[in-house]
């Protein structure tokens, strides 16, 4: 078989090869994520420094990261983690995602034992499901798709199911919006993000002793 016949293009991939229109215009779209993203963090910081004592200790000593890359699943994304406290025991971040082709999402990851949900589980899940969150249902914890294998309604979860989640070496909640609606993205995202640290208020009433500012950074997987 020639290398002509192994090595074809369609019309439509023709035209793209003759665009570099498209390819100049992804990158401005990125970059404006990144800005979206920045002005995001700065909210969020301010949003922290209101809260209580032990979520300002827990805090204060976060920076914001913003990463980007191009082929989470074959797509372009970006995100911003803030807080985003890992060590090899334990996670403690807020994430939140820009996935191209996909959405925006917020989400909440725990892991390790030190954050193991410690309030009334019909209380957590109530709250849960009249601020329509998503609950991580997979043993992977660094998928970030909303497939059924990874991600379940909390109103389709009973307690004792949730109670069960949240027995894992992680637990993870997450709510999403569609690229289509980008004019509303700072707002849904900054609620979202009041919504998930009121979730950790009632999470961990011990909260001066599980969240503590002494706690180790480190790096992430994706």
């Amino acid at each position: 078989m020639s290398i002509e016949a192994k090595i074809h293009l369609s019309t439509f991939e023709m035209e793209l090869i003759r665009n570099k229109e498209w390819i100049l215009t992804k990158q401005v779209i990125i970059d404006k994520v990144g800005n979206l993203f920045g002005g995001l963090n700065e909210n969020f910081k301010e949003m922290s420094r209101q809260e209580e004592v032990f979520l300002q200790q827990f805090y204060k000593n976060t920076g914001g990261k913003i990463s980007k890359g191009e082929n989470y699943e074959g797509l372009p994304y970006v995100m911003l983690d803030y807080p985003a406290m890992f060590s090899r025991e334990n996670i403690f971040a807020i994430r939140t995602m820009f996935w191209w082709g996909n959405f925006f999402s917020i989400t909440l990851h725990l892991s390790g034992d030190r954050f193991k949900l410690e309030g009334d589980f019909d209380e957590l899940l109530t709250y849960l499901k009249e601020n329509n969150f998503f609950i991580c249902v997979s043993e992977n914890e660094w998928l970030h798709n909303f497939g059924t294998s990874n991600y379940m309604s909390a109103w389709e979860c009973g307690t004792k199911q949730f109670e069960e989640i949240s027995k894992k070496n992680f637990f993870k909640i997450s709510k999403k919006m569609e690229l289509g609606k980008w004019d509303e993205a700072t707002e849904f995202l900054s609620k979202s993000f009041v919504e998930i640290i009121d979730f950790i208020k009632i999470s961990f009433p011990g909260g001066e002793r599980v969240l503590s500012p002494g706690f180790p950074k480190a790096g992430s997987g994706l």
